[in-house]
């Protein structure tokens, strides 16, 4: 049965349990609650405007199957279940797609009123992303190429994945394609021993491995278990996201398999998760671990929803600029002189000729 919970109690309950965990941090106007060192700036796009996100869906976004060798209760939308799907021979990135990359980012650079601009590449989807490596390695190679140089600054790239295809093979690819960071959702799994393994070795090649999982009441018991085990291995990251209703489907497995569930409203349904989350920071403070964990809730949901229209919101205008210590990371990713140069003449030049090869029938140039 779903209960639908008034916002004004859901809200209530949530600032009670922050206000009962000491040592809880905020950022962005309450809206980053999190605990430890820092969060992973890979999060930092999500709570201030004046940055760059560009999120890959794989698969349907590409013209090919949401496909995931895993099949989560939680999971957004319906999706294919392989476990060794492939991508087609031959299949490339197409020119459009490219086309519409660059003017994405021909807008962006001057919307960001940071002289030293920074962009983010997330790669995500209702699938398994590392059954995507060809697709991977086209996109990344486009963006580092020539997004990055037109841009000034190395843009931020991470991938998610449920942890299972994280073989070294495929970790020593990312690590080449120059992935700054990994994702990993053990939850998909049920906390594998093989997913735990992987992320071992992915600790030692990618620079930043982060946890994303769901505050998934079935889970509570594991999600205690997993705090020790990803201190040992060196995880970075803990991100811990209550589940976001997107699909009558989804809804409907979730109350098959929970039975009594209570939502509330965002910019989208969320489910309360009793307080997990809280539960979890509390142990990860009480045990002193190295790890951050930041809570991926409906506040950050409702600043993620005040952000999207950005050139008509004024909160978005009040709201740009990252705080000193999260300003600092885009100065450094900040390319040198010799990897911009000509760039934006070239994207422009490009684009011109495309526009008039297309008026004229013609084949198009190419750039990347």
């Amino acid at each position: 049965m779903i209960r639908i919970i008034p916002i004004q109690e859901a809200y209530k309950r949530k600032i009670e349990r922050q206000e009962r965990l000491k040592g809880l941090k905020f950022k962005c106007q309450g809206n980053c609650a999190y605990v430890g060192e820092d969060i992973s700036p890979g999060c930092y796009g999500c709570f201030y405007s004046d940055a760059s996100i560009i999120g890959v869906s794989l698969g349907r976004s590409i013209g090919l199957p949401d496909v995931c060798n895993r099949d989560c209760v939680y999971c957004f939308l319906p999706h294919q279940i392989q476990q060794n799907y492939s991508v087609p021979d031959g299949w490339r990135l197409t020119e459009e797609w490219k086309d519409a990359v660059r003017k994405y980012f021909m807008t962006e650079k001057q919307r960001i009123i940071t002289d030293c601009k920074m962009q983010y590449y997330n790669f995500t989807g209702n699938s398994e992303p590392l059954l995507y490596i060809p697709v991977l390695e086209e996109m990344i190679k486009f963006l580092r190429n020539v997004i990055d140089p037109f841009m000034g600054t190395k843009g931020w790239a991470k991938v998610y994945t449920n942890g299972t295809l994280l073989n070294m093979d495929n970790i020593l690819k990312l690590k080449d394609l120059e992935f700054d960071e990994v994702r990993i959702h053990p939850g998909a799994t049920n906390f594998s021993k093989k997913v735990y393994d992987n992320m071992r070795l992915a600790v030692k090649h990618i620079p930043t491995v982060t946890i994303e999982t769901p505050s998934w009441p079935p889970h509570r018991e594991k999600l205690f278990e997993m705090l020790p085990i990803i201190e040992d291995i060196g995880i970075k990251h803990l991100d811990i996201c209550q589940i976001e209703i997107w699909s009558k489907e989804q809804m409907e497995k979730i109350e098959s398999t929970l039975g009594e569930i209570e939502l509330y409203q965002v910019f989208y349904a969320m489910m309360d998760d009793g307080g997990l989350v809280e539960d979890i920071m509390k142990e990860a403070l009480e045990k002193d671990y190295s790890y951050s964990v930041i809570d991926c809730n409906c506040f950050r949901a409702l600043r993620t929803a005040s952000l999207t229209n950005i050139y008509n919101n004024y909160w978005s205008l009040l709201n740009q600029k990252y705080p000193p210590e999260w300003e600092k990371h885009r100065y450094e990713r900040k390319l040198s002189p010799r990897h911009r140069s000509g760039i934006w003449e070239k994207i422009i030049d490009v684009m011109g000729r495309r526009r008039a090869a297309s008026r004229a029938g013609e084949s198009a140039p190419r750039l990347g």
